[in-house]
């Protein structure tokens, strides 16, 4: 998997969470966190975390029932490359 590969995915999807973009690429959280670190210093994706109105269960402002992965979004801003 190259840097363009996780690049291309978020610009085709637009945004997309820790643990899904993990499952795509077939590697660990911890993993795809350090190659997302990459586009998010070059101001290409932001990092955000749910808040309880954008979570599909209601509940992340005081649970722990969704992983953290789950919790982390990240977005693609579209910028000249």
């Amino acid at each position: 998997m190259l840097m363009t590969d996780i690049r291309d995915y978020l610009q085709l999807i637009g945004r997309a969470n820790l643990h899904d973009l993990a499952l795509h690429f077939q590697v660990q959280e911890s993993a795809m966190e350090q190659m997302l670190t990459f586009w998010i210093k070059k101001g290409f994706i932001t990092q955000h975390y749910l808040s309880q109105d954008m979570c599909s269960q209601g509940k992340c402002s005081d649970c722990f029932e969704c992983s953290e992965g789950l919790k982390k979004l990240y977005i693609w801003h579209d910028k000249t490359l």
